[in-house]
């Protein structure tokens, strides 16, 4: 148990968590946006990666083994996919524990529906059954 606290303070996986849960909470998602996840972690982790520095990227991939699939491939070109990689995991896995414990609130948005249209109490001003009310 302590290496894995020595780990992550070296590797500063604490720190990007913290980083990703100020990232995806200091914004106001739409449904449509969480939704598509693939689309949203891609948002998120293109925004984390331009603000990281080159060894806080090192650090990420510090320890990760090397593929034979990157062979004769440019150094540069293998460390950008490999940081996108590590950091799209940490960033579904913090998206994921988020969307556990979250709460959906209907109200506030003009384009949601609205408390009588949920089948609480109908109307004073327009009746259910209007049709025949007007003889038509």
């Amino acid at each position: 148990m302590e290496f894995v606290k020595r780990h992550r303070m070296i590797h500063g996986c604490d720190n990007m968590k913290e980083l990703i849960e100020k990232k995806v909470l200091s914004r106001n998602w739409s449904f449509n946006e969480i939704s598509d996840l693939r689309n949203t972690i891609s948002l998120i982790c293109n925004d984390i990666y331009s603000e990281m520095s080159l060894i806080e990227k090192f650090k990420i991939i510090d320890e990760l083994r090397i593929k034979e699939d990157y062979v004769g491939k440019y150094f540069s070109d293998v460390m950008k996919e490999m940081v996108y990689a590590s950091l799209q995991i940490q960033i579904a896995d913090t998206i994921k524990s988020l969307l556990n414990t979250a709460t959906v609130n209907f109200g506030g948005n003009k384009n949601e529906v609205s408390e009588n249209g949920l089948g609480g109490e109908s109307n004073q001003e327009r009746s259910a059954d209007e049709k025949k009310e007007n003889g038509k």
